[in-house]
């Protein structure tokens, strides 16, 4: 692991350095262009080192759009393709703007579920992307869009640092700017047709993947168990969201799984990545 005392003065020399004015200038430049998303990247790159990048904008509720990445084939599959046409809903990223946040710098366990890294999600869909930490920056973009370009680490990369994070957010009020001013222009990002919100897309898939398999539906409060179950949150903070007891969810949680006839989270997300094409899930084969 770096030692912080000396990454702190490493990334004070540079943030003090005309090399990165040079950068802020190229950047600028590239306002409105084609490369500037990889202008961004190369920018960033120089005060955090990364591995990968993809920029996915929202719209509250709505289905997110990939506006850039450098994601190989395989990767771009699974974290852009499948991702867009369901797991987007299980996202802590996603989660965050649907809920109102338009800007700032995030580490991905800064709002993800107590029970994230133990979710299905994650260890069923997620780490088949590689990263193994991520931090997004969130800039508004055109018509209300917010446009998230997160910076990933792969296995073979440490995490990223507490003085990266530092760095980030030191430079992110003038990065967040140049950023909104590009994203303004992009003509993919229109004004979006109203949706429903995340809760009732989730509600209405839980129920599409039931009826189809024969089980009988969910009431209003297992549904939204079965929704905060796979985003990653514990009983404990299941009880706190709803404003329940532990063990009220504990019930629901066994009645539910009683309903669907499974025993484990595992085959509760295992019913959803298998959903038919009707739903909101992606078919996949595992």
């Amino acid at each position: 692991m770096r030692d912080e005392a000396s990454a702190a003065a490493s990334g004070r020399r540079l943030l003090s350095h005309p090399e990165w004015f040079d950068a802020l200038g190229e950047l600028l430049a590239q306002v409105g262009s084609h490369q500037f998303p990889d202008a961004f990247a190369k920018t960033i790159h120089r005060l955090a080192p990364f591995d990968y990048t993809v920029s996915f904008a929202y719209s509250g509720p709505g289905k997110p759009l990939c506006v850039h990445h450098t994601f190989a084939p395989k990767q771009f599959d699974i974290h852009v393709r499948e991702y867009e046409i369901g797991p987007y809903l299980l996202d802590p990223f996603y989660k965050a703007t649907a809920n109102g946040t338009r800007s700032g710098v995030y580490r991905l366990s800064d709002l993800a579920p107590d029970q994230f890294y133990k979710s299905e999600y994650y260890k069923s869909y997620y780490v088949q992307t590689g990263p193994v930490d991520e931090i997004a920056f969130f800039s508004p973009g055109k018509d209300g869009w917010i446009v998230a370009t997160s910076l990933m680490c792969a296995p073979s990369r440490q995490n990223f640092t507490a003085h990266d994070l530092r760095t980030l957010r030191i430079v992110e009020p003038l990065v967040r700017r140049i950023v909104e001013m590009h994203w303004r222009t992009d003509e993919r990002l229109k004004t979006a047709t109203p949706v429903e919100d995340d809760k009732a897309v989730m509600r209405r898939t839980v129920q599409d993947a039931l009826e189809a398999r024969g089980m009988p539906p969910l009431t209003p409060r297992e549904l939204q168990v079965v929704g905060l179950v796979l985003e990653g949150h514990s009983s404990e903070s299941i009880a706190n969201l709803l404003g329940i007891s532990a063990g009220t969810v504990r019930i629901h949680r066994k009645n539910i799984y009683a309903k669907m006839r499974i025993s484990s989270q595992r085959e509760l997300f295992a019913i959803f990545v298998k959903a038919p094409a009707t739903t909101s899930w992606p078919v996949t084969s595992g």
